[in-house]
């Protein structure tokens, strides 16, 4: 794992690698992959880095594939649809997707069958899971995001949402649980690092963390790239998985190495 002062010190240089750098790299796709290119830029040092992220996950694929971005984000397993037209994936880590509510919520942990109950609409209350007379708000990501799609899967067992608020971009979750003391949200554990303002959830047992890979909601983090593409293109996503890109990988997500 990155210690703590990689990151301040990665944005402490964020400048100067870009005018160091040699080649431009527009990457477009998920805000969760879009946290690792940030942090990833200034110490690869060899490219300047256009990040696109309100495409979310869907848009990585598109623009990988019209050739809009040179690397999409995709933070969920790529629809076939995209590899059947000759793009590439490239497994580059995992991802925890937290349960999180506000601070003075005294509930701490909650089953998978709980959090189904709250997301569909059928607990409207935190004193019916042990918690305070307070209504239950739930917020969710948009659609476009991946989160929205990897929460349902593992949570929902083919229900729908409902009672939910959707918000987006997906990091403003956090900021509507901060304010709101009854509420419960989705969110990538990437946008937790060293965030006191709200408090995750124990799910299952399970509580989210760059070195937990049984964690119950997680998916996988691709890069995705057409066939062949430029030597500098491909060159920083081999460097995603060398020791060096992995520990940046693990300082938010669980590696892949």
């Amino acid at each position: 794992m990155v210690a703590k002062a990689a990151i301040p010190i990665v944005v402490a240089f964020l400048a100067v690698s870009s005018f160091a750098a040699e080649e431009p790299i527009r990457y477009g796709g998920s805000s969760t992959i879009g946290r690792f290119i940030t942090d990833a830029a200034a110490i690869y040092g060899r490219a300047v880095f256009r990040v696109h992220t309100l495409i979310e996950s869907a848009g990585g694929e598109r623009c990988a594939a019209d050739g809009s971005c040179d690397i999409g984000g995709v933070a969920r397993e790529v629809d076939d649809k995209w590899l059947a037209q000759g793009l590439i994936k490239t497994l580059i880590g995992r991802d925890a997707v937290a349960v999180i509510v506000n601070n003075d919520n005294p509930v701490d942990a909650l089953s998978r069958g709980d959090l189904k109950a709250i997301f569909t609409g059928q607990l409207t209350n935190w004193s019916e899971l042990g918690g305070s007379d307070v209504p239950i708000t739930p917020y969710i990501v948009a659609e476009a995001s991946a989160t929205h799609t990897v929460f349902s899967d593992a949570i929902l067992d083919g229900s729908d949402y409902a009672g939910t608020t959707p918000i987006a971009p997906d990091s403003k979750i956090v900021g509507r649980v901060t304010s709101d003391r009854g509420a419960i949200g989705q969110i990538s554990f990437s946008f937790l690092r060293h965030n006191s303002t709200v408090k995750p959830l124990s799910v299952d047992g399970e509580l989210a963390s760059v070195g937990n890979a049984t964690y119950p909601i997680s998916r996988p983090l691709y890069l995705l790239t057409r066939a062949d593409p430029p030597a500098h293109i491909q060159r920083f996503v081999d460097w995603a998985l060398t020791d060096e890109g992995q520990a940046i990988v693990r300082y938010r997500f669980v590696g892949v190495r």
